[in-house]
């Protein structure tokens, strides 16, 4: 990251020497064929909804959670960082793919059963009930594509709050004294999910795992395997195993390790998405009762178990009505519009953040550092603004803070959507979607455009210039400003992306959140 930045800002220096030398969106107006903009007094009256002082952020939205839990689907970083899942989304597994179960005798499963996406995790459970007789692993091939539905966050993991989606269509409501109760939960969704031809449920622990619901549909043996074992079966409410004779044995570290390949983007790729059917726990106007509860807590503490009972049956209805008509939905993939939002800012940000810091510049002596920082910084965010400003976009009296500013404001917020927001086709799921992207877009370019607009009043456009028109105690009181405003916007997004170590760690450190109780499991 730090090399990265450096690489960056040298960049910068260098083309500056060589110079020296949750509220819907208003529709865009619509730039002249020529690409000028309209008449600037006109302009100002139709942009007067793109407000730079009003920020989304101070207001009770839930799209920036809601986005930041849709980018993160499938990936262990941020499903591990926010536990307590959010989101119910219909899911399919490609034919051909393999699934793995331990056990402790040679009979396949009868019964709904644990089944893992890596033989790193289900070997955890490859356990012999007679020593000497090693332990069995079953190998399975889906030969056909297998319906199901995922549960986000840590929802395999034993801990309050992961599991809240799941007791709340089992057994209508949160019991604290069945939390490990897991064959009762794969019995009853399983039992449920018949009449939706669902084969199972994916959920995450330190790696992902399925319910799957019949070992004799859908699914085809390819082998069955006499294994050496790591140890005696568990017994359900038994004593723990005995400590390993390493203190972290390879086969458990590599149980870890296979969950890290999932970690980030694009995450687990076996398992694809229909985000045309996502039921979300932050769309407030389905389900108003969590939306009361997520207002007056922060989102670490967020959980779905507050629902009241009138939204319990609206969440059922909701899995009833999309598990039943199967939307074919607009033909939008999301996700990619997500991550390239994702892509296209957060390092950007980061940088922004970075150089604001000014430790960049520990080793330079100049009185006007505040100045340089400024400098850069406004040229930097200009050339990721290259795509919207218009030719005669310029600084001009406004009646609200950088109002001349509007149109790039609104171009640069509503670009990736515009189009899609036209089409008639999108399902309930695909509108909550859009919300929240266009919600998150209004505040990175309210933001990021906020701060060019204010360096183009200025005069930071202009190399030299802004000596003779800001004094150096202002270009303080400006950098602050700024890094306030990108700070309080990062915060906002809360972006998974953009919680890391830096620098990174290297291959000799693993690092695992708790992972709740493994006394069961594929």
């Amino acid at each position: 990251m730090v090399s990265r930045t450096r690489l960056t800002l040298a960049f910068l220096q260098l083309a500056t020497a060589s110079k020296a030398a949750q509220a819907p969106l208003h529709s865009p107006s619509e730039p002249s064929p020529t690409g000028r903009s309209p008449d600037s007094e006109v302009l100002e009256k139709q942009n007067s909804g793109w407000r730079f002082d009003i920020p989304l952020s101070s207001s009770n939205t839930t799209s920036n959670h809601l986005f930041d839990g849709v980018s993160s689907l499938l990936q262990l970083w941020g499903n591990a960082r926010y536990r307590n899942g959010h989101n119910i989304v219909p899911v399919t597994i490609p034919t051909g793919t393999l699934l793995y179960h331990g056990t402790y005798h040679n009979v396949t499963p009868t019964t709904p059963e644990f089944v893992a996406v890596d033989p790193e995790h289900s070997y955890l459970f490859c356990r012999w009930l007679e020593e000497g007789k090693g332990c069995y692993h079953l190998t399975l091939a889906a030969t056909r594509p297998l319906n199901m539905l995922y549960f986000d966050g840590g929802s395999a993991a034993m801990m309050h709050g992961c599991m809240d989606a799941q007791d709340l269509m089992v057994w209508g409501e949160v019991k604290p004294e069945r939390l490990s109760n897991d064959y009762g939960r794969i019995k009853f969704l399983c039992e449920w999910g018949k009449k939706y031809n669902l084969d199972g449920f994916l959920r995450m622990q330190a790696n992902f795992e399925i319910m799957l619901c019949d070992f004799a549909n859908g699914v085809e043996e390819v082998s069955f395997l006499n294994l050496v074992s790591i140890g005696r079966i568990l017994p359900p409410k038994g004593p723990p195993p005995e400590r390993p004779t390493k203190e972290y044995p390879w086969w458990s570290y590599n149980y870890l390790l296979s969950g890290q390949w999932h970690r980030d983007f694009p995450g687990e790729t076996r398992v694809k998405l229909d985000l045309s059917g996502i039921i979300s726990f932050y769309d407030k106007d389905l389900f108003p009762s969590l939306s009361r509860l997520h207002s007056q807590h922060e989102r670490w503490e967020h959980r779905v178990g507050g629902l009241d009972k009138p939204d319990i049956g609206k969440l059922m209805e909701r899995l009833d009505e999309i598990l039943n008509s199967k939307p074919a939905g607009s033909g939008v993939d999301w996700s990619s519009l997500y991550r390239v939002i994702v892509r296209r800012y957060s390092d950007r940000l980061d940088i922004l953040r970075y150089m604001l810091d000014g430790k960049h510049m520990h080793d330079l002596v100049f009185s006007n550092k505040a100045e340089k920082i400024a400098f850069e910084v406004h040229e930097y965010i200009a050339s990721m603004l290259t795509a919207y400003v218009l030719n005669d976009v310029r600084p001009r009296p406004s009646e609200y803070p950088h109002g001349w500013a509007s149109l790039v404001f609104e171009t640069c917020a509503t670009t990736h959507t515009k189009y899609i927001s036209r089409l008639s086709s999108l399902t309930n799921s695909e509108k909550m979607l859009l919300q929240s992207v266009n919600d998150v877009l209004h505040e990175i370019c309210r933001v990021v455009v906020g701060i060019w607009a204010e360096g183009m009043e200025l005069g930071l456009h202009t190399p030299g210039a802004p000596t003779t028109i800001v004094s150096e105690t202002r270009f303080d009181e400006l950098v602050v400003k700024w890094a306030d405003e990108l700070d309080g916007l990062i915060k906002w997004l809360d972006w998974s992306a953009l919680v890391k170590c830096d620098p990174a760690c290297g291959f000799e450190v693993s690092v695992s959140d708790k992972i709740g109780d493994t006394n069961r499991g594929p």
